[in-house]
């Protein structure tokens, strides 16, 4: 298998992609951790809980029109799910390129975050806003 080094990775929100502005990416497909130890054992026993998703982006900030600022601005006051959809590279859906994708709800925008003679870069997360949960679809 090889080893992938992170250089064209695919960020699409709510159908714009942005992987252009994107410095770093992080998903998470998790399950909380329920302890169902009963009376009696010697060993702590766990299960799995309800699942989760997020994915966290940080965005080196533009304000042109269908860039970061226009895609997100919208989303933060909106309580309808979109999509996010992360894959490994810019190539089309397979089985070596899945994609991560969750329908998602936005709730914190920083807008700004930069100090002097620094670029603006914002970090939001993502977090899943459905039953669904996350996929992983190869087509």
């Amino acid at each position: 298998m090889a080893i992938t080094i992170a250089t064209d990775v695919y960020v699409a929100i709510n159908g714009v992609v942005l992987s252009d502005h994107v410095t770093k990416v992080t998903t998470a497909d998790s399950r909380a951790k329920k302890d169902i130890t009963c009376f009696g054992a010697t060993n702590i026993t766990y299960g799995k809980g309800l699942g989760d998703a997020t994915v966290s982006v940080s965005f080196l900030q533009d304000f042109a029109a269908a860039k970061v600022h226009a895609t997100l601005q919208p989303l933060i006051s909106s309580s309808s799910t979109f999509a996010v959809e992360i894959r490994g590279t810019s190539s089309g859906r397979s089985a070596t390129n899945p994609a991560y994708l969750i329908s998602a709800l936005l709730f914190d925008y920083p807008m700004i975050d930069a100090g002097v003679g620094e670029p603006s870069a914002v970090t939001v997360e993502f977090a899943n806003g459905s039953q669904t949960g996350v996929t992983y679809p190869t087509a």
